[in-house]
């Protein structure tokens, strides 16, 4: 998951949000303020604060990850409820699945498998996509298949497997780019499998496949 430019990215990325933060506190402390600019100094506070911990815990995240410690335990879960019930942001891609599946039992971190869903749900790969495609799950006789196309910058088309262990662009979203990388920790702490896989009409292909009880 490491990558030459990984720490330089990290120190920057986390250095980001203090300088908002640092001004609304001068300006707070001043005293000098309206109520309003008050309230937009509060809420730019809050929003920063919530910015900086979210990439405190990728960080945490991608360190666990590193040491194979990502699962805090497993129970039986059936991931079609988990999908149903998991929450994601409004843009997030659609969930599509299969007519047949009643249900898909499984041993798992909730939690984490939680993660890797949204993970897939919210993920842009180029700043021009504005309708996601959606997120299918199957079910492939012991296995659940979840698996989603993106559109995608031209360079990732070259080597897609670089997506999992290097951070993407800044200019893809916040926080510090590892989604991908921890995705496929999850899938793999799970006994399964995350791949990215360039498909002939200039997309991406992300593919998680995960065993089931039964």
């Amino acid at each position: 998951m490491t990558h030459p430019d990984w720490f330089q990215r990290v120190a920057h990325d986390l250095r980001d949000p203090l300088s908002p933060l640092q001004t609304a506190v001068y300006l707070l402390r001043s005293g000098e303020i309206s109520d309003d600019d008050r309230s937009r100094m509060l809420e730019l506070i809050e929003r920063q604060g919530v910015r900086l911990a979210g990439m405190i815990d990728e960080l945490s995240d991608c360190l666990r990850a590193e040491r194979g410690r990502l699962l805090a335990r497993r129970t039986e879960v059936d991931l079609l409820v988990l999908a149903t019930l998991g929450i994601a942001r409004a843009d997030a891609a659609p969930l599509q699945f299969d007519p047949d599946v009643v249900a898909l039992a499984m041993l798992g971190d909730d939690r984490r498998l939680l993660q890797l869903l949204r993970i897939l749900r919210e993920l842009r790969l180029s700043p021009e996509e504005v309708l996601p495609a959606p997120l299918f799950v199957e079910r492939r006789g012991r296995t659940v298949r979840l698996h989603r196309r993106l559109a995608c910058l031209p360079d990732f088309l070259e080597d897609p497997a670089r997506l999992l262990d290097a951070p993407l662009p800044a200019a893809l979203g916040p926080g510090l780019g590892l989604q991908l990388p921890l995705a496929a920790s999850i899938a793999r702490e799970h006994d399964g499998q995350l791949r990215a896989e360039a498909d002939a009409d200039g997309r991406v292909a992300l593919v998680a496949e995960l065993p089931l009880l039964a």
